[in-house]
């Protein structure tokens, strides 16, 4: 694909996200995406088949774009408690950082309409996550609570912790002392009793 190509599949992107944040999937058409990316409807589909196509483009867009912001600094020497220490920490910021996106991806997560190739590619590309989770449990990390449950609330602390960042519009130390909170409930909630 063409630098040209590629930029005009982003363009189509980033107005699809857009678009999708503030009317909705279901409500956008490929009509408006297109008028919205500033190219004819035709354009659209040379890039994505079907709007489902798009919404795959676009979760995987979300999906690489929060690993990009998760992935400097991970602390691989560092055990498993600090590589999902990290993990949590980070998404908690791209979260706040990219309410939008943080937004459209959890809307698209919930929504099963992602094809299970972009879920299989997906484990491809951040599979390290969930066996991040695995080998915590493994360890012992968790108590007894299953790999399944342990995701869940792993997902829940973080989801939580976003959603009151941006509904009180935190920023600064009061953010980071607000991320280590829902860190620290997550720890407390999550690891076996003693």
């Amino acid at each position: 694909m063409t630098t040209k190509a590629r930029d005009k599949k982003n363009q189509l992107i980033e107005a699809t996200i857009d678009l999708f944040a503030k009317e909705g999937f279901w409500n956008t058409s490929t009509a408006r995406i297109s008028k919205h990316a500033g190219v004819a409807t035709g354009t659209l589909f040379n890039y994505f088949p079907s709007k489902e196509a798009l919404i795959d483009a676009v979760y995987l867009h979300l999906k690489l774009e929060m690993k990009a912001f998760i992935t400097p600094g991970y602390p691989a020497d560092e055990g498993t408690g600090a590589c999902i220490a990290h993990v949590w920490r980070r998404y908690a910021e791209w979260g706040v950082h990219s309410p939008v996106h943080y937004q459209l991806l959890e809307q698209l997560r919930l929504s099963n309409l992602v094809s299970q190739q972009i879920e299989d590619r997906l484990m491809e590309e951040i599979g390290f996550m969930h066996e991040l989770i695995e080998t915590a449990r493994q360890q012992g990390l968790f108590g007894e609570v299953s790999l399944e449950f342990a995701g869940a609330l792993i997902h829940a602390t973080v989801t939580a912790t976003i959603n009151v960042a941006l509904a009180h519009q935190l920023t600064g130390p009061a953010l980071q002392k607000h991320i280590a909170q829902g860190l620290s409930v997550l720890w407390t909630g999550i690891q076996p009793s003693k």
